[in-house]
């Protein structure tokens, strides 16, 4: 070998170490985002270099200039220490033997018999069963179902007569004695074609939404993240909106629905138009139904727990179909005819048959919009009260029954055509969710979420960039009233009248004032969230608060005509006072003893231990108070006290001398 290369060798084999060093340092880098795995616990990986920003804790639903409602932590430490989350309770361990299908070529709904079902049940092969149904049909009075029709017997693969919109459905032995196998029960959405005429021939321009109303009664925003967070979760997807700020306007589901689905309050409506505790009264009412079924919307409504309808809960209900679809006549049938469970310590229906109640409902809601939302225009309002009502954690138990829906209705492609309002009336009015300090907030927030499909955002962006300033503005039902005329105004249905009970509402399509007050939304200061309060530590001052409010209580009896009923209250004692400071004074200031300022006490009477909450202005040197017993909560259960009287207002203050307890 030449010396000159000996010589290099050393300088060579240095280089040729370097490239292979280089080569291995290069194919070591991490791609894309990956970090390298770094397991020596001295050396400083990648990943603690990168620094999170942490996600500022949200501290309010609303601040605005004239009203600042403060977040609640659904899981702060109070709640925690009386939150059980319920565990979901289903009303058959049976698989299905009749089952129903939707023939789109027919138009027409179809029953299959699961024979493997069928055996399993007979515990036979060989033996022979039948099986029948008896149709469900409206009422002369509309509000009640017909006499059950003759048994129909059926077969596998049956196709249902279009006429028959419900059935009770019965499987059983061939042989006497007869052993019933299963009983089941279906409720139809049967498919009418649009009648052809000269308007619809034409395409429909500007295009009309559909709008759904998906209802859960006492479901406070807050509660909705407890409970569900499941649903939460998918409620802040793409096109939906949360109305953080939505304040009730009253203090249970019929003036609420009724502001949103009338534009009125019970009393105004009693001095412009008719009184709703009179028979007929519905019919006269300019409800919202009526709007859209006039601007060739397809309508329809449903609810359970007959006993606590909307419309029938201490009022006469309807007198005429509101809609083209009304559930009702079909639940008393089911209420009526069906094995009914109720869940222990609850007083609503829990199972009708085979089926938890509130399935009726929203498998309703999903057919009609199966049937029609694709080819027409439809409205309708689906409520349901039996699981949240009477146990403010219940519907922990029901979310994923509610996501499913939520889920199915996407997988239909109905979100592609339908605005979708997820709401409730109220959160929760009473209980130990109410005892809490921020109970007062709980009752009077409800959950309000609308969505809006892709092309509506894309037709008319102004009004979703509306929404979505208006997710931490205040609002009220009357707003939405307002919005739901907006949208048939949208599809070149004319300009509507707006809310009569608030001039100063809106649309909620349009940016909402940034300093807008309770009063501008027309929410009454006892259910106004907007202003802070601060608790009255001095208690002879506190009590004489409280003291004020119970003689115009007993006058209230005696205005009514109760008294004779009615037991007088008297003081037990006050579980907490609290001054309304207004938005300018600080937490750190004094509180000023004001000859005359709003108070919010909660008291206690001897009679029963009724609890209520009453927001007064009283003068601390006359004495004088001045409240409206008509918006004083009651804050713990009435149901065992107040069965002397029918009143549904009057319910909530009265303790019936009949049930006095000792």
């Amino acid at each position: 070998m030449d010396s000159r290369f000996r010589a290099a060798h050393p300088l060579y084999k240095w280089l040729f170490g370097f490239c292979l060093l280089l080569i291995i340092c290069v194919l070591s880098i991490p791609k894309g985002n990956q970090l390298p795995n770094v397991t020596n616990r001295n050396t400083i990986s990648l990943k603690s270099r990168i620094v999170k920003v942490p996600k500022t804790p949200q501290k309010y639903f609303v601040r605005t200039a004239q009203c600042h409602i403060p977040f609640v932590d659904p899981f702060n430490e109070d709640v925690m220490k009386i939150y059980k989350p319920q565990t979901y309770v289903g009303c058959s361990n049976e698989s299905d033997l009749v089952t129903t299908h939707y023939d789109s070529l027919q138009q027409r709904y179809v029953l299959h018999i699961n024979q493997e079902v069928a055996q399993h049940l007979l515990n036979s092969t060989d033996e022979e069963y039948n099986c029948f149904y008896e149709e469900i049909s409206y009422g002369q009075e509309i509000d009640t179902y017909d006499k059950l029709k003759a048994d129909k017997y059926f077969t596998d693969g049956y196709v249902v007569p279009k006429h028959v919109e419900g059935m009770l459905l019965e499987c059983q032995t061939a042989e006497e004695p007869h052993i019933v196998l299963q009983r089941d029960a279906f409720v139809f959405i049967q498919y009418q074609p649009v009648e052809p005429s000269p308007k619809m021939k034409k395409p429909l321009v500007p295009r009309k939404p559909s709008v759904i109303m998906y209802g859960i009664d006492s479901l406070s925003r807050i509660n909705l993240r407890r409970t569900m967070p499941k649903v939460h979760k998918f409620l802040q997807g793409e096109g939906w909106y949360e109305m953080q700020g939505y304040n009730k306007v009253a203090d249970n589901s019929f003036p609420n629905l009724f502001a949103i689905l009338s534009g009125y309050s019970p009393d105004t409506a009693k001095s412009q138009i008719c009184d709703t505790d009179v028979s007929g009264c519905f019919e006269e009412m300019p409800m919202i139904w009526h709007y859209f079924r006039n601007a060739s919307y397809l309508t329809a409504y449903a609810e359970d727990e007959s006993g606590s309808n909307t419309f029938n809960y201490l009022k006469p209900g309807f007198t005429e179909k509101p809609t083209d679809y009304y559930f009702r006549p079909f639940l008393r049938a089911l209420e009526v005819e069906t094995e009914v469970t109720r869940l222990p310590g609850q007083y609503m229906r829990y199972c009708m048959g085979r089926r938890v109640v509130n399935r009726y409902i929203y498998d309703y809601c999903r057919q009609f919009m199966q049937r029609y939302v694709k080819e027409r225009p439809i409205w309708g309002m689906f409520w349901t009260n039996h699981y949240s009502h009477d146990d403010p954690f219940m519907p922990s138990s029901m979310q994923n029954k509610v996501l499913t829906d939520l889920l199915d209705y996407q997988m239909d492609g109905a979100f592609e055509h339908t605005i979708m309002i997820f709401f409730a009336d109220h959160g929760t009015r009473f209980g130990k969710l109410r005892d809490l300090k921020s109970g007062f907030l709980e009752s009077r927030l409800p959950m309000m979420f609308i969505y809006l499909p892709p092309w509506f955002r894309e037709e008319y962006p102004s009004y979703a960039r509306a929404l979505e300033l208006n997710q931490n503005r205040l609002s009220s039902n009357f707003d939405l009233h307002n919005t739901l005329k907006h949208i048939i105004e949208i599809g070149g249905g004319g300009e509507l009248p707006k809310s009569y009970n608030c001039p100063t509402c809106q649309s909620l399509f349009y940016p909402l004032p940034e300093d807008r007050t309770c009063a501008q939304a027309a929410i009454d200061e006892h259910w106004c969230t907007c202003e802070p309060y601060r608790s009255i530590n001095d208690l002879e001052w506190a009590d004489r608060v409280a003291k004020s409010v119970i003689p115009r209580m007993n006058e209230y009896f005696a205005e009514k005509n109760l008294s004779h009923l009615c037991s007088n209250l008297s003081l037990n004692y006050v579980h907490n006072t609290q001054i309304k400071t207004g938005l300018a004074i600080s937490w750190h200031d004094d509180l000023p003893q004001l000859e005359e300022a709003v108070y919010r006490t909660k008291f206690k009477v001897q009679q029963n231990s009724a609890d209520f909450e009453a927001t007064v202005v009283f003068n601390n040197v006359t004495e004088k108070a001045e409240v409206k017993v008509e918006t004083i909560s009651r804050t713990n259960s009435y149901k065992e006290d107040s069965n002397c009287i029918e009143d549904k207002i009057a319910k909530l203050y009265c303790i019936c001398l009949s049930d006095l307890k000792p």
